[in-house]
C-alpha cells in the first residue's frame, strides 16, 4: 500500500513552505498575498496526487469541518426528507459543507447517541428534526438548548421556542385540509391517523375547525371503520399522512367504495407516490425544497457571525394540492 500523502510532500513538491500550502488550502490564499504563480504550482502538486486535505487537521488550522449534522426523525426514505435535503445542499454545497445524515426513527435515546456522536466528530452545525412527544413537543428540547449555547442548532420543520428553527405551521395545514372537506359536502367526518388522540397541530386545527361548527369529528386509526360508514353516507377524512391516504384509497377501490363521490379524502405532505393513485386524492403540500434552502441561507449566516445565533422562526404556510 502506498504511503499517505501528506501536506509536507505536496510543499517540497511545489518548492513552498508548509504554511503556504496551508494558507492555500485553506482559503486563505488572497489574505496572505500568494502569488498566482504560487497558488498554481501548490494546485498541480494536488491534483498530481490526488492529495485530500485530513479533515481533522484542517479543523485545527480553521477551527472549522465544514461539517453539518443533519438529523431526522421517521423514514429518510421518502420525498419529504429528500426534497429537504436537496434544498439544504443547493445552498451549503457552494461554501464548500458537507452534510453528515442521521435518523433517530422517532426515538428520543436514539437522537441524543446520534447528536452525541455528531458532537465527537465535531460538526460546525446541527439541523434537527427532533423527536417529538404525543403533543408535538421537543422530547429533548432541554438538550438541545444546552447544545445550542456552543454550537448552532436549527430545528426543522418543528417549532421550538428558545431555537431558530424552520417549519410548515401545521395548522394552516389542518384548516386546509377541514375547509376541503367541508366543501365535499360529506355527512361524516373522520381523522385518521396512527395512534387515535394526536396532538400535533394539523390535527388539533382540523378539530376545532369543526367543533366550531358544532359538527362531531371521529377519529379512527384503522381502514376498517371508514370503510364501513362509507358504504351508509359519503364520509370526509382527514388522513395523518399521504401513507394512511394512500392505504386507505387502496382498501376503499377494493371494497368498492368511490373515492371522490361516496368517499372524499385528503392527505398530508404531497409526496409524489400520489400520482400514481387514481383517483388521486387531495393532499396538503408542504413546502419542502424551499423550507431546505431557508435552512440552508440561515446556517451560512449564523456561522458567518461566528457565534450561536438568537433564536430566529422562519414559517412556510401549508396549501391544499387537489
Amino acid at each position: 500500500m502506498a504511503a499517505r500523502i501528506k501536506l509536507a510532500d505536496i510543499a517540497r513538491e511545489a518548492g513552498v513552505s508548509v504554511t503556504t500550502v496551508s494558507f492555500y488550502i485553506n482559503g486563505k490564499a488572497r489574505q496572505y498575498k500568494l502569488s498566482r504563480q504560487t497558488c498554481e504550482r501548490i494546485q498541480a502538486a494536488i491534483d498530481r496526487n490526488d492529495f485530500v486535505p485530513n479533515i481533522f487537521a484542517r479543523a485545527l488550522q480553521c477551527n472549522r469541518t465544514y461539517l453539518i449534522g443533519l438529523l431526522v426523525r421517521g423514514r429518510i426514505n421518502t420525498s419529504f426528507w429528500s426534497d429537504i435535503v436537496a434544498g439544504l445542499e443547493e445552498k451549503l454545497a457552494p461554501a464548500g459543507f458537507h452534510l453528515v445524515l442521521s435518523s433517530a426513527h422517532t426515538d428520543a435515546a436514539g437522537e441524543l447517541e446520534a447528536l452525541r456522536e455528531m458532537r465527537r466528530i465535531g460538526v460546525d452545525a446541527y439541523v434537527v428534526s427532533p423527536a417529538l412527544d404525543e403533543h408535538g413537543n421537543c422530547v429533548n428540547f432541554e438538550e438541545l438548548q444546552k447544545l445550542n449555547g456552543t454550537t448552532p442548532v436549527v430545528v426543522m420543520n418543528s417549532p421550538a421556542e428558545g431555537l431558530t428553527c424552520v417549519y410548515n405551521d401545521e395548522s394552516a395545514g389542518g384548516r386546509a385540509a377541514a375547509e376541503y372537506i367541508a366543501s365535499t359536502g360529506a355527512e361524516r367526518i373522520m381523522i385518521f391517523e396512527d395512534h387515535v388522540g394526536c396532538n400535533f397541530g394539523r390535527i388539533i386545527a382540523f378539530r376545532e375547525f369543526f367543533a366550531e361548527r358544532g359538527t362531531v369529528v371521529e377519529e379512527v386509526d384503522s381502514p376498517e371503520p371508514v370503510i364501513a360508514a362509507a358504504k351508509q353516507m359519503k364520509v370526509g377524512v382527514f388522513c395523518f399522512s399521504d401513507f394512511l391516504a394512500a392505504s386507505l384509497c387502496c382498501r376503499a377501490l377494493a371494497e368498492g367504495v368511490r373515492i371522490g363521490e361516496e368517499l372524499a379524502v385528503v392527505g398530508y405532505d404531497d409526496l409524489a407516490f400520489l400520482d400514481l393513485l387514481s383517483p388521486r386524492p387531495a393532499t396538503v403540500t408542504q413546502c419542502k425544497y424551499e423550507l431546505g434552502e431557508a435552512i440552508g441561507e440561515e446556517l451560512l449566516r449564523i456561522l458567518e457571525q461566528g457565534e450561536p445565533d438568537t433564536a430566529r422562526k422562519i414559517v412556510f404556510t401549508p396549501k391544499l394540492h387537489r
